[in-house]
């Protein structure tokens, strides 16, 4: 009896040893700086992560009663071993939902004046503007959440600003597919772009695709809102009334523990981010494709219509005069950058006729134009080419035809 106790002390730690670590490679983003796991493997985990924390759990209650009560394993090992297992037990299964809440309904936003006591003024914003209510999101306070909104929206639009740090790249989105509304978590990311997640449906969404994963890439996916960046004093000169998403870190007296978590947090976040601006390959290794057609680091302006990716850069625009009357998808775009606000967008033209001059927000020689809402500004090459290959870039302007 002792010999069989002492086979299933030691199985049972091991196999709790196994699914802690397995919770931590597959779900614990960072784990992907040491072991890439495929997408499969990592989407299996997800869908399954409740039942394999409920058999680790199982597992390791029965190695501590074998042992305490049964006379089994030695401590020595036990402990080391649950100490181990029990990080990576919570670095992949708790902390993820700790680390970077997602502020899909309560986001604070702060006046103009008040954000100058945060921020610089060359500091860029990632900006959504609906019905004349504008919204500015810096880097390095969105970096934790990913997930920035309201409850009663930006302007009567239903609309929330997604952010992946790695991509440098915010994407603003209506939480809904098909009509149906979505409750956004933050899993993980995969191939440095952001994983997000529906709670109400329990699947992931990747961020460039934002499609739900049993859909793929090519499934319903949530409406885009138009958004562009710009710097702070751009934004304060084109938006005085708009407002400045801020996320500080709460003070020792107000939340201990959040006080010195989070700063913690931010501080592994910025060390990535740090690493992914000033390193040539990505932060983590988990991206197989390259394409030279541009440095890896290059940010660009991208966008598609259909299935037709583009991606410019702004050296290209300002070579062109700061604007290029392109097609994209059969359908009439004009891609400009603006001095007067240090900010690229990109505009649908559907007047027939070529557009000569384009002022920030759209108003042109051919009357005002809507913004594309496809367009994503200064995303890493490395990572927009790994989602896609086939964008092409630079594309020049259509040739007009001579009168």
């Amino acid at each position: 009896m002792s010999a069989l106790i002492e086979l299933l002390h030691w199985l049972s730690l091991v196999a709790a040893a196994y699914l802690s670590f397995r919770l931590f490679r597959d779900l614990a983003d960072l784990s992907q700086w040491l072991v890439q796991t495929p997408r499969g493997k990592t989407m299996w985990t997800f869908y399954h992560r409740h039942r394999l924390a409920a058999a680790t759990a199982g597992l390791w209650l029965l190695a501590l009663l074998t042992w305490w009560f049964g006379d089994a394993g030695v401590g020595a090992v036990f402990w080391p071993v649950t100490g181990l297992a029990a990080l990576a037990f919570y670095s992949g299964y708790v902390n993820p939902h700790i680390m970077m809440r997602a502020q899909q309904h309560d986001a604070r936003y702060y006046a103009i004046e008040d954000a100058k006591t945060h921020l610089e003024p060359d500091t860029s914003l990632i900006v959504i503007e609906a019905n004349g209510a504008a919204r500015g999101h810096p880097d390095d306070h969105i970096l934790r959440p990913h997930v920035a909104g309201t409850e009663d929206g930006l302007g009567g639009e239903n609309v929330v600003m997604t952010y992946c740090g790695l991509t440098h790249l915010g994407i603003a989105y209506k939480p809904e597919i098909d009509g149906e509304p979505l409750e956004l978590g933050v899993m993980t990311q995969l191939e440095n772009n952001l994983v997000l997640w529906d709670k109400r449906s329990g699947e992931p969404i990747q961020q460039f695709w934002g499609t739900k994963e049993c859909a793929g890439p090519g499934g319903s996916r949530m409406p885009e809102w138009p958004s562009f960046r710009m710097p702070f004093w751009a934004f304060e000169k084109a938006f005085p009334d708009g407002k400045v998403f801020l996320n500080p870190i709460p003070g020792l007296f107000e939340n201990p523990f959040l006080a010195v978590y989070d700063r913690l947090m931010h501080m592994i976040f910025v060390h990535g981010i740090k690493d992914q601006a000033t390193k040539d390959e990505p932060t983590f290794p988990t991206i197989k494709r390259f394409d030279d057609r541009l440095p890896n680091k290059a940010k660009v302006y991208g966008a598609n219509v259909g299935e037709d990716y583009v991606a410019y850069t702004e050296d290209f625009i300002r070579e062109h005069g700061d604007l290029l009357n392109v097609e994209i998808g059969g359908r009439d775009i004009v891609v400009a950058y603006h001095e007067d606000l240090d900010s690229v967008g990109m505009y649908c033209n559907d007047t027939g006729a070529e557009v000569t001059r384009v002022a920030f927000g759209g108003d042109s020689d051919r009357g005002p134009l809507p913004r594309l809402e496809s367009m994503k500004a200064q995303a890493y090459w490395v990572v927009w080419q790994n989602f896609y290959p086939r964008t092409e870039v630079n594309r020049p302007p259509k040739l007009q035809a001579v009168a």
